[in-house]
């Protein structure tokens, strides 16, 4: 089937983007033909051209920057824009969603996924929309959720939006979340049952992200990345500290637009890292996936509820630290055989879930 799927921007999240590529190609592995709704929200020009002022500041202090590029009145970080465009199938950008986009591209089923595409401050005008609203009365083979994640363990819905967002729910043909706190949410003030299945970049294995970077090399020596969305000198302390204890060079990385790395370069800092220090899902998820000893550290404000809905039921609980306690754990060693015993399972039935509720 062609399938039309709805997540998050592509701007300048690694994670958020890998998730997507990810997704793509496990749809592409059941036989489907996926294409990502590429919609965003609509930038200011005074928001475009102080981004662009940023940029040229940075590289008259010497620093590497890029300019964003402008898509009809939007922003995408340059260097992560280049993967979006190599490397994902998508429409025409579009900053608003729109019936037209299913007849244009054709397309049977939609999928709604994954990400924090069901996080009300998250999606600002388009919640709706990312329970598929602007689809509504189209006659499509397939709606469908994979791994829609609220991002934290509590409502935040209004009742108004509680009240849409539940009839636009129970008229979607299949429902999973990507963390088990979700199943509850949907059952308790959705009104519709659903399953937890594995984030999409967790749908692949090592080999495949090994193909992306390519020839793709970092720097001799052996350190500690830091992949930190939200720095603080006391989270900086504890980063020293941990590699001061293990002999290794820190080296830090950042998203958004202070990103100053590719896609692939991005997984090859984490691939070749001794350990992974980070703040962010998908930097944890990818630490998983290569098998390197890390630690996450806890952020109330973007949601630890994603951190432990990964970690426990892979057995790594001993690895999340809490923001407020920065100190390392006992020492013990990752038992990666079970770990990804554990990943095998959970990866099986989410792949069976796409196949069951979308070949039909």
């Amino acid at each position: 089937m062609r399938i039309g799927i709805v997540t998050q921007p592509l701007e300048m999240n690694y994670g958020g983007i890998l998730q997507n590529w990810a997704l793509q190609q496990a749809l592409r592995g059941l036989g489907h033909d996926p294409i990502t709704i590429d919609a965003f929200e609509r930038y200011s020009t005074p928001h475009y051209l102080f981004n662009c002022m940023r940029a040229i500041m940075k590289k008259l202090q010497g620093k590497r920057a890029n300019l964003s590029k402008r898509y009809h009145g939007s922003l995408r970080n340059e260097l992560l824009g280049q993967f979006v465009e190599q490397h994902i199938a998508k429409t025409r950008v579009m900053w608003d969603y729109k019936r037209s986009v299913v007849n244009q591209y054709r397309l049977d089923a939609l999928l709604v996924g994954s990400d924090q595409v069901w996080r009300a401050r998250y999606n600002g005008g388009h919640l709706e929309d990312m329970f598929l609203k602007f689809a509504q009365g189209l006659p499509l083979k397939r709606r469908v959720a994979y791994a829609a994640s609220f991002g934290v363990d509590e409502w935040e819905y209004s009742p108004e939006q509680t009240r849409a967002c539940a009839e636009l729910a129970q008229q979607l043909d299949a429902v999973s979340v990507r963390e088990q706190s979700g199943v509850d949410l949907c059952r308790n003030h959705l009104g519709v049952e659903a399953c937890c299945v594995l984030d999409p970049t967790l749908l692949l294995k090592a080999d495949d992200y090994d193909a992306l970077i390519g020839d793709e090399t970092v720097e001799p020596g052996r350190y500690l990345a830091v992949y930190c969305l939200d720095i603080t000198p006391e989270k900086k302390d504890f980063f020293e500290q941990v590699a001061k204890k293990r002999g290794l060079e820190v080296r830090y990385f950042s998203a958004g637009w202070s990103a100053e790395v590719t896609v692939q370069r991005w997984l090859a800092i984490l691939r070749h890292a001794s350990i992974v220090v980070t703040d962010s899902f998908h930097g944890t998820v990818f630490s998983i996936i290569f098998g390197k000893e890390f630690y996450t550290v806890g952020n109330r404000h973007r949601g630890n509820t994603r951190f432990l809905g990964l970690l426990q039921p892979l057995g790594l609980v001993g690895r999340f630290i809490n923001v407020d306690s920065l100190e390392e754990q006992a020492e013990c060693e990752i038992d990666w055989t079970d770990v990804f015993s554990r990943l095998d399972v959970k990866r099986r039935a989410s792949l069976e879930f796409l196949s069951r509720n979308l070949n039909v």
